[in-house]
């Protein structure tokens, strides 16, 4: 009698469960695209640096306003304004210098901007109230995150070997392991994706794409790991495949938790030593890592058993030949 895998009570639940999250991702994509707040701002940001030691910290308002009539003047709008404490790069502590900041959008003329600051530099110049406290403006153009190009091309890189991998899986560990591996995948990449788009979770315009391409390619590394011990078994065929598959996830469970774990952490000091950008597009990865853990565990093997199953009992009727009902015998 064939063993029934221990997952089987929970397999409906865990697919609804699924099935909801992605389809609830999906909604919230279409409505509300994913929370691209790490982008960085294209555009340009105009520099007034300037010293309070004499004083001007009780003009900082005229300041602004020399500042603003030269904006005017030359027909350029800002769209935010901050002041700023500069950073004195010996000792990494504050200085007594401040920096007062304008940004302007993508759109705005370099020419009338930079006679903008020039006007500036010429109103605070010698001979003014401000010359005594080098105050001087510069302009500079802001560039957002770049990654799209190369995220796009390791997301098609990852892709590619996700492709391979299960194509091996298929021909050395068999057509249920293959199968399987494939819902993992796709199960994975759609239900990371799912859940940045319903956390709302801050990520990169690209990211998604990158995470989704990672989460498959863990998915493969755990489900390569756990479809090379079902081998042994489907080999020696001296028992059901619900009860080889259930023994092999019950065997290596713990070895799955700590391929995923050694990942994660790989992520983390990744993520602690990077700069800037670079660590807000690392960290979230960790969900990419943990989303396989779950399909591996659950998802995969009751695929494989079903397949399985359904190989053995396919197999049997082979051997057994014609089963059915008998032509009638013809009359002498």
């Amino acid at each position: 009698m064939m063993t029934k895998f221990k997952g089987n009570k929970l397999f409906a639940l865990l697919v609804a469960i699924s099935s909801v999250i992605i389809i609830a991702g999906i909604i919230l994509y279409a409505v509300l695209g994913f929370n691209t707040a790490n982008d960085k701002f294209d555009g340009y940001r105009v520099d007034i640096n300037y010293n309070v030691m004499i004083e001007l910290d009780k003009k900082e308002e005229a300041l602004a306003k020399a500042c603003e009539d030269a904006f005017s003047q030359n027909g350029v709008k800002f769209s935010e304004k901050n002041t700023l404490s500069s950073v004195d790069a010996a000792s990494m502590n504050e200085s007594m210098d401040k920096v007062l900041t304008y940004t302007f959008a993508a759109g705005t003329k370099e020419e009338a901007l930079g006679k903008a600051v020039a006007a500036i530099n010429a109103a605070v110049g010698s001979g003014t109230e401000f010359a005594d406290a080098e105050v001087f403006a510069r302009w500079h153009a802001l560039e957002g995150e770049r990654f799209y190009d190369p995220a796009w091309r390791g997301a098609i890189a990852i892709a590619v070997a996700v492709v391979v991998a299960l194509g091996y899986i298929c021909a050395r560990y068999g057509l249920s392991c293959g199968v399987a591996g494939l819902a993992c995948c796709a199960h994975d990449a759609l239900f990371t994706v799912a859940l940045l788009a319903i956390t709302r979770f801050p990520v990169y315009a690209f990211a998604p794409v990158l995470y989704a391409a990672i989460a498959a390619f863990m998915s493969v590394v755990l489900w390569l790991v756990l479809a090379s011990k079902f081998k042994a078994g489907f080999k020696a065929g001296e028992k059901p495949g619900a009860e080889i598959v259930g023994e092999a996830v019950q065997a290596n469970r713990k070895d799955l938790l700590f391929t995923a774990l050694a990942f994660g952490i790989a992520i983390v000091v990744v993520g602690a030593i990077a700069v800037g950008g670079t660590a807000l597009a690392v960290l979230p990865a960790i969900l990419a890592v943990a989303v396989p853990i779950y399909s591996t565990l659950f998802i995969g093997p009751e695929v494989t058993v079903a397949i399985r199953t359904a190989l053995e009992k396919r197999k049997e009727k082979k051997k057994g030949g014609y089963v059915g009902k008998k032509k009638a015998e013809s009359r002498e």
